[in-house]
This record gives C-alpha cells, structure tokens and sequence, in this order.
C-alpha cells in the first residue's frame, strides 16, 4: 500500500540524523593490539549497550494475541539514546589499575577521554598517551548517542492462542553509516484462558513473549591511510517476558517486565600494517560484550478502525522509545 511505503521513506530519513559510522576506533593502534583492545572496550561500550538496548526492546503494544489468522503489520521507529554519564572515561584510573601496558599519560591534568558517544570540540584537551617512544592524542569521539533504526514488524495469529512474529530493519544506503543489517522473530502465547479471574474479564490480557534478534554492521575504515579495512559488529539478542494489559475498543494499555541476554562482538577486518611492536596484524577482535539483564516497559495505543497508533518505552541498559502505526487484519 502507498501509505506504508511514504511512512517507511519518511522513517528511512529520520534514521539518517540518528546513526552515525564510528571510524576513530582504529586510532587505538597507535598503543599495540592488546592496549587497542582494552581502550576499545570502554570507547565503544555506550554503542555496544544501544544495540542491546534496541535489540531486546519490546515492540508489543498489546497483550492481546491474535486469533487464527489474524495480521498486524506494523512500521515504526526504535530510539535509543545514551545517559550523559556514559560520554567519558577515566584514563588515568586505567593506568593506575594496570589495565594498559607500558603507556604512560603524559598531562595529568588530563584524564578524561571521550567515548563514541561524546564529540570533543575544536580546541578540547584530549589526552595524550605515550607508548613505544611515542606520544599520541587519543582518538576523539563521534557524538554517536542515539540510535534510530526504522522497524517493519508482521504478526501472525497462529493456532494454540499463540502468535508469531518477524520484524526487519529497513537498510540504508548512506556510504557515511555503513551497511546495517537487524532483523527479529518473536513468539506470544496468550496465558488469558489459564486463569478465571483474566478469562473472566473481556479487557484484561496476559501474554509470554519470546524474541531473538540479529543485528550485524560493516563500516569503512582507515588506520594511517591504508586501504580495504573495516570495522564489523556482529550483535545476537534474545529476551523472554510477561506482558499484561488492558485492550478497549479505541485504547489500551500494556505492560511487560523480562530478562535479556545479548552479545555483541566488534571486530577489525583486513591487513592492518605498521603497529607498534606487534608490526602487521589481521582481522583482529577489538572486544565482545557478554551481558544479561532484566529490562522492563509500558505501551499505549489508539485504534481507528484498521489502524492503530503505537507508543512503547523500555528500559534495558538504556532507554528506548518505539512508536509507528500498525494495521490490523482480523481479530
């Protein structure tokens, strides 16, 4: 239909403002493979607990499962942002723990180093780092503290009260963000009939919902003008919980509380040549982030006819809003 394909255009161009390709990182070099590893970890871990956060999210806005062969298809917009408390780190204290090896901070007046998601401006003080007889800046950040990914989501109501679900990403093709690819499945079994005082009242619904997702990225790099290199994020989410809800003819409600467990693995493909001391290295691991946690939500919509306006908050590591409109096919 021609609606979903403007709102799928419009939400494609507002995605663009959002995500941003971080190509800084390779800058860790300077210090040897091991030392690019741990600054990394701390340098890309507000990026890292977006995609979590935007992986694991819920995009339910009804406990309500569809009847046998009942649709929804759903276009909407998940937004992740990152807390000001996660824009720095503390480079000192990672010396100091001995967490880098044979680096030295060469102004201890300056501590602080950006993460991706804190942009120093022209004339900031980064800190200065010396390694092997050099002393170096440390690479700047990219302001990348939201993430917008355009959402295609389909429900099916199968048999059982249960209903299946896939959602994709939309790509883009903007050379400056890379290529990102995110994709989901989701399954809901309606818990309504299982318990008498829930059966009893028409509004009331409780569901369990289980999804996996899948997000993977490829952004070009360069580390001191080499070519053919690029930063990859493989990311693997899956997540079980309990929605319950109040669903009116025109309005309703929701709420959901569930565990999650990502992990996401950021990795450097290609011959990266000249390193201090280990010399020529090949598609290295940077870091993986390994992580479980609870994350919790609440829903809203409205209903005209067909058509239902959706709003969801979740919090898991971070905050995340989802909001679109879904058409409905069937009970």
């Amino acid at each position: 239909m021609k609606i979903i394909r403007y709102i799928s255009v419009f939400l494609l161009t507002l995605s663009f403002t959002g995500v941003q390709a971080q190509k800084d990182v390779v800058g860790f070099l300077d210090y040897g493979l091991n030392n690019a590893k741990v600054l990394s970890q701390k340098y890309l871990m507000p990026q890292s607990k977006m995609i979590s956060s935007d992986l694991t999210m819920n995009l339910e806005s009804t406990a309500k499962v569809k009847h046998l062969g009942g649709i929804d298809l759903k276009v909407g917009l998940n937004y992740a942002f990152v807390p000001a408390a996660d824009y720095l780190f503390n480079v000192q204290d990672m010396i100091s723990a001995g967490e880098l090896t044979d680096v030295t901070l060469d102004d201890g007046s300056v501590v602080m180093a950006p993460t991706v998601a804190k942009r120093y401006l022209q004339g900031q003080s980064r800190p200065q780092l010396g390694y092997n007889g050099a002393v170096t800046e440390m690479p700047n950040g990219t302001d990348y503290n939201s993430m917008m990914s355009p959402v295609v989501a389909l429900s099916v109501g199968i048999a059982l009260n249960t209903e299946i679900g896939i959602s994709y990403m939309l790509p883009n093709g903007d050379d400056n963000v890379g290529s990102v690819t995110m994709y989901g499945a989701t399954l809901k079994h309606s818990l309504k009939n299982y318990l008498p005082f829930i059966r009893r009242t028409p509004f009331l619904q409780l569901a369990l919902v289980g999804n996996y997702s899948k997000y993977s990225s490829s952004t070009d790099v360069s580390y001191h003008g080499q070519s053919g290199q690029e930063l990859k994020i493989d990311a693997t989410g899956y997540g079980g919980g309990l929605l319950i809800g109040m669903d009116f003819p025109i309005f309703g409600f929701t709420g959901n509380v569930g565990y999650s467990v990502t992990q996401n693995t950021f990795s450097l493909d290609g011959t990266f040549e000249g390193l201090p001391v280990d010399g020529n290295v090949e598609s290295p691991e940077l870091t993986t982030y390994d992580d479980g946690f609870l994350n919790f939500g609440v829903g809203m919509f409205f209903r005209f006819y067909r058509f239902r306006l959706n709003a969801n908050y979740s919090y898991g590591f971070y905050s995340a809003i989802n909001a679109g409109i879904a058409f409905e096919f069937g009970n």
